[in-house]
């Protein structure tokens, strides 16, 4: 690709409203909109105090939105990318309850869904796009993961942008994953089933021997690609690393 190809922009932000905690956002780019479920932590106001405040008041004006609030120090955040097909949920619902829970926490998630699924150039770069909203937004420090085709797409993205501090990989495939030895120092964690029928356990086993220092692997006994079988230890396992690797 050349640098033309290559290049996207955001130039502005449209929001919904939001349901049970999740709000809606387009980013709105130069190669298309990239839709958003954002999950922030709840803002507990004092009494006279003006909401305004919370607002991002940094970055560009086409990132700010009137009910975008802006993150509090130390603004910590995870960005959750999904496999070829797109979508919003992850694997088990990882992404879901990850969203659910981890704003309880002080840390915001946001779940992505690309322009182009499959399209693995254009998946790194809606990555990379939704970096620099969350970090329009105030946010320091942010941990990406993505699922099958995804996790190559986190590896990669976790390469380039300085924000993120860690990288969880959850049956990922190998191709698009050469580049993981420049992940480090940045923390690798890659976790997949032996019972994986779409992409085999010794993927992850692959990118782990690729892998630079911290690295880890995680194994998980028949289990398959989507972790149906073990929703609760993937919620529980990736919840602890990001709490204390962000």
């Amino acid at each position: 690709m050349s640098d033309d190809e290559l290049n996207l922009r955001i130039v502005g932000v449209e929001e919904g409203d939001e349901v049970g905690g999740a709000r809606p956002v387009k980013l709105r780019t130069t190669r298309g909109e990239i839709p958003i479920i954002l999950h922030q932590p709840e803002v507990h106001e004092p009494e006279g105090h003006q909401p305004e405040s919370h607002r991002p008041e940094v970055g560009p004006p086409e990132v700010r939105a009137p009910g975008l609030r802006a993150a509090e120090a130390p603004g910590r955040a995870v960005l959750c990318i999904s496999g070829a097909l797109g979508g919003f949920d992850g694997p088990g619902m990882l992404y879901v309850r990850l969203g659910q829970e981890l704003p309880r926490l002080g840390i915001t998630v946001a779940r992505l869904n690309y322009r182009m699924p499959n399209e693995f150039g254009e998946c790194v770069l809606d990555t990379m796009a939704g970096l620099t909203f969350l970090k329009a937004l105030r946010y320091e420090r942010a941990a990406i993961v993505g699922h099958s085709f995804g996790g190559a797409v986190a590896i990669n993205a976790g390469t380039l942008a300085p924000m993120v501090t860690t990288v969880i990989a959850v049956s990922s495939q190998l191709a698009g994953a050469h580049v993981v030895a420049d992940l480090a120092p940045r923390p690798l964690l890659l976790l997949h089933g032996t019972a994986d029928t779409i992409l085999p356990h010794e993927c992850s086993e692959r990118i782990y021997d690729r892998a630079q220092e911290p690295r880890t692997l995680k194994l998980f006994p028949g289990v398959g690609h989507r972790f149906t079988e073990a929703a609760d230890e993937l919620l529980e396992t990736a919840r602890d690393w990001l709490v204390t690797g962000i």
